[in-house]
């Protein structure tokens, strides 16, 4: 079947820093530009700040780059905030629900983003509202600056949108944002449920699951798992309170312990909770079992390269209530590699009896230990559950269908 016929429509993709940065937002980013550049003449990313010097330039044509909001913020991808102090939005929403520091900063940076994006389309007059779709990765100040901006100006709005999204800002202002939206995107359908709740179920508001998956990364003769005497976990990604590391060190430690065989444990990534993780580590009982290898921050292309060594044995994620469907845990699953998570948030939706471990929202030690055994024990047993990750993966985490279907979603508004 030949591919649709690319709309007039410009997309403007509005980014946190890509393509000035690498993994992990290039990761996200790229195979939803890929999508939409076949579905759509012209894209424009506009990326809120600068992190790298570095550009993707293997960018599909017809995708340009905007550079002019990166310019108008400072390092921490603000705008000034005398643009909001000028504003009439600034006053009504300081009458309206900012109780709080954190609200307050979100409200000045929607107000400002109002003010900016209504400039910046005067200078553009090409980008007419009714053949231009802003869409942004995150229910963010720009998204409500779009939101306040398009009672004027009659934009066109999509969003992705996650729980962590709902933390910040006035409820008035995220429930204004939401019913601007042609529709939001969320990565999970736990995430949409609980972003249909904290917008109190607003039938004005449309949301649909649209999964974020990875692409195959594999070679055409992918490595074989490495049978050896040491079992290696990998956790990737930041660093925080909602990801358990200090938990998941103290359930490893304990397998290792039970089991005595050797185990490694890798993790990748960095983050506020980095020093604690380290503190955790140092504070265990010294065990001859157990090693630990702390990468930090890695290019995408080496967290690959770990996979395909073949002796990475499982990926383990134990994270608070909130979370999505991690990309770190449909990369393992597309290389054939198992997942250990807890049963919450979207983890449910990724992991089941044939692609891995789920254990229960907070799991003792023994649970843990019990999960994993009968698969240390059976060869058999495990190599059934590589299969199973990986055909997981191609069913319902394959990036390029998922994010092909999202495309659709959007080329229907554009209609």
């Amino acid at each position: 079947m030949n591919p649709p016929e690319p709309q007039s429509t410009t997309i403007v993709v509005i980014t946190d820093a890509y393509p000035y940065c690498e993994h992990p937002e290039s990761v996200l980013v790229k195979p939803e530009l890929d999508a939409l550049a076949t579905r759509f003449g012209r894209i424009i990313v506009m990326p809120r700040r600068r992190l790298s010097d570095t550009c993707d330039e293997h960018l599909r044509p017809g995708i340009e780059i905007c550079g002019d909001l990166a310019d108008a913020t400072d390092a921490n991808g603000l705008l000034p905030a005398w643009n909001a102090l000028v504003s009439a939005d600034m006053a009504y929403w300081l009458r309206h629900g900012t109780d709080s520091r954190q609200a307050l900063s979100h409200d000045i940076q929607a107000a400002a983003a109002a003010r900016w994006i209504s400039r910046w389309l005067q200078r553009h007059p090409d980008l007419s509202p009714r053949q231009t779709i802003f869409y942004t990765f995150r229910l963010s100040p720009l998204t409500s600056g779009l939101a306040l901006a398009s009672r004027k100006l009659h934009l066109r709005i999509v969003s992705r949108a996650h729980t962590d999204d709902l933390r910040y800002g006035n409820r008035q202002l995220r429930l204004f944002t939401a019913r601007h939206c042609k529709a939001i995107f969320t990565t999970s359908d736990q995430t949409a449920g609980v972003v249909r709740r904290r917008l109190s179920g607003d039938r004005h508001v449309h949301i649909e699951t649209r999964r974020l998956g990875c692409v195959d990364r594999r070679t055409a003769t992918p490595a074989p798992h490495v049978i050896h005497n040491q079992l290696t976990f990998l956790t990737v990604g930041p660093v925080t309170e909602e990801k358990r590391f200090s938990q998941m060190a103290e359930y490893i430690d304990a397998l290792a312990t039970a089991r005595e065989t050797p185990i490694k444990w890798i993790v990748v990534g960095d983050g506020p909770c980095f020093d604690e993780l380290k503190t955790t580590l140092a504070q265990l009982t010294p065990n001859r079992w157990l090693t630990t290898e702390l990468l930090g921050n890695v290019s995408n292309d080496e967290v690959h390269a770990l996979y395909a060594t073949g002796r990475i044995d499982w990926t383990l994620l134990l994270a608070d209530d909130g979370i999505g469907c991690p990309v770190a845990l449909c990369e393992s699953m597309m290389h054939g590699v198992p997942v250990i998570a807890n049963d919450v948030g979207g983890l449910a939706e990724m992991v089941d009896d044939d692609s891995g471990i789920l254990l229960a929202a907070n799991p003792e030690k023994e649970e843990f230990i019990r999960g994993i055994m009968p698969y240390i024990d059976s060869q058999l047993r495990y190599s059934r559950m590589r299969l199973g990750a990986r055909e997981k993966w191609a069913s319902d985490f394959d990036a390029t269908l998922l994010r092909e279907e999202l495309a659709d979603d959007i080329a229907q508004l554009a209609e």
